[in-house]
């Protein structure tokens, strides 16, 4: 695996964005993210690869449109990787966040340390990605976390990734919370909604070249090759003009797209989004 550091203030292409902006009833708004013109990011540039796991389908009457960010927006938080390809490392733990938030298992949203993880576990690169979801959501499983009080994330601003903490950064003992359970929960787009009343998802998608240009509204892939794979997170979905979408959260800080939120087509499995998604209790 390698990675594709992406700067638009370097690689911004006039003409694409012209053809984007003139292309007739686009869902979305194409143009150049201030994120962009700050930082340069790291997407991974990788095969998508799925170890097995078992499918659970949960069922029931969802309501028509829910998200989150409406029903217990203290519980979220929108997080920047900055130069580390750290996008699973930080999905996998922002769903342990809020949905420990959510359940009541923290009385508040705690911040739990993505570093532990992109630093311990073995299985994965570390900045350089993961090859699985399941990798990162089994060590979350098995060995657990500290709060990122205790090991903060420091990969950002190195663009590496830092050798694997004894202890925290105060030189106090390391606390580890684990996750009790994870469930892949892409069985269909009914499933995803029902298993969203019960929390965030973390999904991975296909990153083209023409999301590099997304400010707000409901993507789909109209142009451009692809770019890597990206991990994100479930947090709700609606319907806009008849047009159904997915509500996400990113991980390039909240001067992308909506807030560090993005809408994404629903129900046709747009890039792989409806593909593979873990619920994680």
């Amino acid at each position: 695996m390698i990675t594709l550091a992406v700067s638009l203030s370097r690689v911004h292409n006039k003409s694409f964005l012209e053809m984007l902006k003139n292309i007739p009833d686009l869902t979305w708004t194409p143009g150049v993210s201030q994120y962009f013109l700050d930082e340069s990011i790291q997407v991974s540039k990788s095969l998508r690869v799925n170890q097995f796991a078992q499918k659970t389908r949960y069922v029931g009457a969802p309501p028509s449109s829910f998200s989150w960010l409406q029903t217990k927006p203290s519980c979220l938080k929108v997080d920047n990787t900055q130069s580390c390809s750290a996008d699973w490392a930080v999905s996998t733990i922002s769903s342990l966040s809020d949905n420990r938030c959510i359940s009541g298992k923290d009385s508040s949203r705690v911040a739990y340390s993505e570093q532990y993880m992109l630093s311990c576990d073995s299985q994965s690169k570390g900045c350089r990605g993961t090859d699985t979801m399941q990798n990162p959501q089994n060590f979350l499983k098995t060995t657990g976390v500290p709060t990122k009080k205790c090991v903060s994330y420091k990969s950002g601003s190195q663009g590496d990734t830092v050798k694997c903490p004894t202890a925290c950064d105060d030189g106090s003992k390391l606390n580890m919370i684990k996750s009790q359970s994870f469930e892949d929960v892409c069985s269909g787009e009914e499933s995803i909604r029902n298993a969203l009343t019960k929390g965030t998802i973390q999904t991975q998608f296909d990153v083209y070249e023409d999301l590099m240009y997304y400010l707000s509204g409901i993507y789909k892939h109209v142009s451009g090759d692809k770019q890597g794979v990206l991990r994100v997170n479930f947090v709700g979905y609606g319907e806009e003009k008849g047009t159904k979408y997915w509500i996400l959260r990113n991980s390039w800080g909240t001067s992308w797209g909506e807030n560090g939120y993005f809408r994404i087509v629903r129900g046709t499995n747009e890039c792989h989004i409806e593909h593979q998604c873990f619920l994680t209790e």
